[in-house]
Parts: C-alpha cells; sequence; structure tokens
C-alpha cells in the first residue's frame, strides 16, 4: 500500500513556487500593463515560466513513477528496462550473465537502479505519456479526465518555444514574428498543472 509521496508535495511546492514567480515577475513589467499586443521582451518571461511549467508536469511523473513502483506489478515492472540492458528506453530480453553486475544486491535494489536509469531518459510529452502511466500504475484516469486537454496544449506551446523560438511562420496581414502569448493563458496551464498534481495524490491514495 503506497504512502503519503512527500517527494511529489515538496518538489510540486517549490516547482510551482518558481513558476507563479516568473508571473509576477512578468506581471510587474511596465509593459504587461494596458490592452493589445505585449513586448517580446516582456513576453519572453511567460515563455520561460511555460517551459519550467512543462518541467514541473515531468518531474511529477518521475516522482509518481519513484514512489509507485515499488508496489507495482510484475507487468509494470516489465516496462522498465534491467539497468544497462535498455535501449532508447525499451525492456529487451537479456542473457543471465547480465545479473553478474547486481551479484549481492537485492531484487529492491535492482529494480530501483533500473527505475533511476529509465526515468533519467524518459519523457513525458503528451497527454498520452500520462494516460500510459496511469494504466501502467492502476491510477484513474478520471480523476485526471479534466485537465488533459489543456494539458495537451501546454506541451504543444513548449514544444514550439523550445523547438521553434515560438516563432510564427504565417506570413500576412496582422502576422507578427513571434506567436502571442498571455498570462491569462499560462494560469490556465498552471491550475491545469495543479489539478493533476491534486489527481496524483488522490489516485495513489486509492491504490
Amino acid at each position: 500500500m503506497p504512502t503519503t509521496n512527500w517527494n511529489l508535495i515538496v518538489r510540486f511546492q517549490e516547482h510551482k513556487s518558481r513558476v507563479e514567480n516568473l508571473i509576477q515577475l512578468y506581471e510587474s513589467h511596465p509593459d504587461s500593463k494596458g490592452k493589445g499586443r505585449k513586448d517580446t521582451d516582456s513576453t519572453d518571461i511567460l515563455r520561460a515560466a511555460v517551459v519550467l511549467l512543462h518541467a514541473t508536469f515531468e518531474d511529477m511523473c518521475r516522482a509518481v513513477e519513484r514512489h509507485m513502483a515499488p508496489y507495482a506489478s510484475k507487468e509494470a515492472v516489465n516496462a522498465i528496462p534491467l539497468k544497462g540492458t535498455g535501449e532508447r528506453g525499451q525492456p529487451s530480453k537479456f542473457f543471465l550473465g547480465e545479473l553478474v553486475a547486481f551479484r549481492g544486491k537485492k531484487v529492491d535494489d535492482v529494480i530501483a537502479e533500473s527505475l533511476r536509469e529509465y526515468l533519467a531518459r524518459t519523457t513525458y510529452n503528451s497527454p498520452d505519456d500520462l494516460c500510459a502511466l496511469l494504466k501502467r500504475y492502476g491510477l484513474n484516469k478520471k480523476h485526471f479526465q479534466p485537465y488533459l486537454a489543456n494539458l495537451g496544449s501546454l506541451n504543444n506551446r513548449r514544444h514550439a518555444i523550445v523547438h521553434q523560438a515560438d516563432r510564427n511562420e504565417k506570413k500576412g496581414r496582422g502576422q507578427h514574428q513571434f506567436t502571442s502569448i498571455g498570462k491569462t493563458t499560462v494560469k490556465t496551464w498552471l491550475k491545469a498543472i495543479e489539478g493533476v498534481y491534486n489527481a496524483f495524490n488522490k489516485s495513489t491514495k486509492e491504490i
């Protein structure tokens, strides 16, 4: 039976505070006042908040995986490659000799080491990745359902910022060099990630 995931609680509150600080920094910027399109120099603060918010989501997922793995079923553990054997994070068959590196260690320690290596290269870039995690550990998807759409839009925007510098490739009248972003949207995404956090806490207690 899983206990309270204090690692998740502490880390989420820390990261949430950092995102809120960035939003407050933007709100204190003179250019954030009034109506109309805001300058890129000031809205880049919001773009940084989006990237950090997505990192907060990924950190939550890893915290949940670390917490749930000791209670996981055989099928769930099978999704984790043995340390040193998985290619691109995918589990594979291995010869008995691969276990020589773990002589003298407990099974729980081998699983924990394998999990650490797996999580170090695992990403969560879509609602589908979240749903796969929920299925792996038998967590109730209904608690997360209200937040999936906003999670998807957050992930898409983070991808545009990180991989395309948030450039707007559309041409013509009314188009600008960079895609517009506002604090209301970022706050909506923050609320959705907070909802996912609360859903994790609720669903893990139901196991």
